[in-house]
């Protein structure tokens, strides 16, 4: 998918309640009220064979830092590699992090920001070029969702990088017979994105 470079440093916090009132700002009374009708996520799962999958990448051109994600999953139930070619999903990055599962796959990646854009710009553009656009959150990371063609994608700020974000794709695999929509809400998914960390070098 196409990236966007933007260049302003924000807290996540922030950073979430900007992309908040973007989004509340998209909608229409009707689907804000059937929004704050819907049911809270599922609890999320706790691994049985906790692991770590590590995924680190550069950041930024000048004062470039190196950025380090770390992830945990449950290795009897997914994978978690790090490749340099054969996507899941289209990237122009040089390499990603992919877990494999049952139901869904996800592929991890930097993505840098567009030179003078902001959060809340970003979030602006995010809005006119694709369907399904929110604020989500797993733990204490805080960003946005969309719809990208057959896949849900989640744009998530990294803490102290001016730079880069991460950059989430979920797609489904034929045995998960609910829309792809539902993914951020699979209690598996939750748990390992609730457990993002990053580390900068």
């Amino acid at each position: 998918m196409k990236k966007y470079k933007l260049i302003a440093p924000l807290a996540l916090g922030a950073a979430a309640a900007l992309a908040a009132g973007v989004a509340a700002l998209l909608k229409k009374p009707a689907e804000a009220a059937e929004s704050a009708a819907a049911p809270a996520p599922k609890t999320p799962a706790v691994p049985k064979h906790r692991c770590v999958g590590s995924y680190s990448f550069i950041s930024g051109f000048q004062n470039a830092v190196t950025v380090e994600m770390e992830m945990d999953y449950d290795s009897e139930k997914y994978s978690f590699v790090v490749i340099e070619d054969e996507f899941p999903s289209y990237s122009g990055d040089s390499h990603v992090a992919v877990v494999y599962g049952e139901d869904f796959n996800m592929q991890l990646e930097y993505a840098a920001y567009y030179k003078g854009e902001d959060f809340a710009g970003h979030v602006k553009t995010l809005g006119e070029k694709y369907q399904g656009i929110a604020p989500v959150r797993f733990g204490g990371v805080e960003g946005i969702r969309f719809i990208d063609g057959d896949n849900v994608c989640l744009a998530l700020p990294i803490p102290n990088d001016a730079s880069s974000f991460l950059l989430v794709t979920l797609m489904k695999n034929p045995g998960y017979d609910e829309d792809v929509s539902t993914l951020p809400d699979h209690p598996d998914l939750r748990y390992m994105l609730g457990t993002l960390r990053f580390t900068l070098h």
